[in-house]
């Protein structure tokens, strides 16, 4: 879930969408071996994306370190970019489900206290939340001023134990 990633711990004067905050999940899970698939709505992929902190600027420039983690990521294929109007929420969530062997997660921070009427009975979609949504940290460097030398520290939960399917 790129923009709860990127806006973690980001509400205060001078917070933004933080590509690096993203970059940090991004490359921790490579590290540990995992497929990335990031998704992300189209307007985070422009050159001006919206400010949703309490920061009183609406809107941000991304800078050129933006950009070329942005071309990185679309150039080794982690990148899908929602169509403008889409819920992009509805992508990770549809990600997460899997066939065989696989076994996908979102990291994500998102409540989704308004996802669950549209898509499953209560009890079936907390148990669905409980096995494929991986909650994240960010240690205190991540909500510093953008411009701050030291980056991110972060932590992703370890992935929830699946209960192997009925044979």
């Amino acid at each position: 879930d790129g923009p709860n990633v990127g806006y973690a711990n980001q509400n205060f004067e001078g917070g933004r969408f933080s590509f690096a905050q993203v970059a940090e999940v991004v490359s921790m899970l490579q590290r540990a071996g995992k497929r990335v698939l990031l998704i992300l709505p189209a307007k985070y992929a422009r050159d001006v994306v919206p400010n949703h902190t309490s920061s009183s600027q609406p809107d941000d420039r991304i800078t050129a370190a933006d950009r070329a983690l942005l071309d990185g990521w679309r150039s080794e294929g982690l990148l899908y970019t929602t169509g403008p109007g889409m819920y992009d929420d509805w992508y990770w969530m549809l990600a997460t489900v899997g066939r065989g062997d696989s076994q996908p997660v979102a990291v994500t921070n998102d409540a989704m206290r308004d996802h669950w009427a549209d898509l499953l009975p209560a009890r079936d979609f907390a148990r669905w939340r409980a096995s494929k949504v991986v909650p994240f940290s960010f240690g205190a460097a991540a909500s510093a001023p953008r411009d701050a030398a030291a980056p991110p520290t972060h932590a992703v939960a370890d992935p929830p134990i699946a209960d192997p399917p009925p044979a």
